[in-house]
């Protein structure tokens, strides 16, 4: 039996997920060139770049904490969290929690045969194809 999920139905799915790990709302502090994401109880999820660290193409470039990548991994798949519409999702979940307006995403992965390798994944918002 195939089920298909729509979109819609996949971005409430997501947000409800982040929802019960992290609550609805966040605290923001701000650095020199940095936004930490912290959540509800004070444990940090995400950190925004504005200036360095950023990826090439972005103003400004959230970095998913490892720790926040496995809480996530302990209720939905690896396979589902390294797709592009789980990027998107989150993204959107960030920028309408944070009203940062946030632009690129990046998540590091462990790499389990060799704790000292690291797989990154990014992703930018509104990437536009020029002709």
């Amino acid at each position: 039996m195939k089920i298909e999920v729509t979109k819609n139905q996949y971005k409430r799915i997501i947000f409800n997920l982040l929802d019960s790990l992290y609550g609805p709302e966040f605290s923001v502090v701000k650095n020199d060139d940095l936004f930490q994401i912290y959540a509800k109880d004070g444990y940090e999820i995400a950190a925004v770049y504005t200036k360095g660290g950023r990826s090439k193409g972005c103003k400004r470039d959230v970095f998913v904490l490892g720790q926040t990548t496995d809480d996530i991994e302990s209720f939905i798949s690896k396979v589902i969290t390294r797709k592009k519409l789980f990027s998107k999702t989150f993204l959107s979940y960030i920028n309408e929690r944070t009203k940062l307006n946030i632009d690129c995403i990046e998540f590091w992965y462990d790499n389990p045969d060799d704790t000292s390798a690291r797989y990154s994944f990014s992703i930018k918002k509104n990437k536009r194809i020029r002709d």
